[in-house]
């Protein structure tokens, strides 16, 4: 089975439709995005991301590469990953039989498939990567808390160390807007147990380089409070809601070195038209 192949992507701006870059392969575009949802859903908070060149192709920054932080952090998501709805938004059984089987069926065909990219994955390099699956949720849960507590404090260090580029400059660029404004992030409990929808693993050009990326659902109830330079609460900010975030997250590999666990951003749910097409 060939490994999975990876779609490359260039920083965008946040509230628009992600557009691909040319890809190594021509493939479908998925939705995807390096926007967290919390931020997503604070319209006074989009900024637009500061525009960035385009990575070089993966098969030159392989070649170039002395090293696992030469591997660029940011290279996409990979390619055919699919994220299967929660039980509340799957199509009933009973009334979309065909959807609903569909949808199963490519899971189990996905969940075949990442196994066999882990497989190449941990047998392309020496030494050999620990996978250590059952430490990924637990792992989001932590990146996710730091990454949206930093943000609000305006700690770019910390999410400078945490996350990936694009994510990292969209991050960035809120922070330099907001001015004078104070922010404070809470999360008040998860609503339900995390869970691992992807867990995927590819290899680059060169013998010894690779990828591995996972997607982490994280169900919980949070708020954003924003203040005023006088220290009052913004009207419309501070409410807590329950938001499902799909977060991503990613490795890199260098002839048996692993970066550690990065947030690439987030994704969304496979649909049923992605099924049938």
């Amino acid at each position: 089975m060939a490994p999975p192949r990876l779609l490359l992507s260039t920083p965008h701006l946040p509230f628009l439709h992600p557009r691909a870059s040319t890809p190594l392969s021509v493939i479908r575009p998925r939705r995807f995005s390096t926007r967290p949802a919390l931020l997503a859903r604070a319209p006074a908070m989009q900024m637009p991301t500061p525009a960035q060149p385009p990575q070089a192709s993966m098969k030159i920054l392989s070649k170039n590469a002395q090293g696992v932080q030469q591997i660029p952090s940011d290279v996409g998501l990979l390619e055919r990953t699919f994220v299967m709805p929660a039980f509340a938004t799957r199509p009933a059984i009973y009334r979309q039989p065909r959807e609903r089987l569909k949808l199963e069926w490519l899971r189990f065909k996905s969940r075949m498939r990442d196994l066999a990219s882990l497989a190449v994955y941990k047998f392309s390099s020496k030494p050999r990567p620990m996978l250590r699956r059952r430490q990924v949720a637990p792992t989001a849960l932590a990146l996710h808390q730091q990454m949206y507590t930093a943000f609000a404090e305006g700690d770019v260090k910390t999410l400078r160390a945490i996350c990936a580029d694009g994510i990292l400059t969209s991050f960035q660029a809120r922070i330099r807007n907001r001015g004078p404004e104070r922010s404070e992030w809470q999360l008040h409990r998860h609503t339900h147990t995390p869970r691992v929808v992807s867990d995927r693993g590819a290899r680059f050009a060169i013998e010894g380089a690779g990828l591995r990326q996972a997607v982490v659902r994280i169900q919980s109830r949070q708020s954003l409070t924003r203040y005023t330079s006088r220290g009052d609460v913004v009207p419309g900010t501070g409410e807590a809601k329950d938001i499902k975030e799909y977060l991503v997250l990613q490795k890199r590999l260098w002839k048996g070195e692993e970066s550690p666990w990065l947030v690439w951003g987030t994704t969304e749910e496979t649909q049923v038209d992605d099924v049938k097409q």
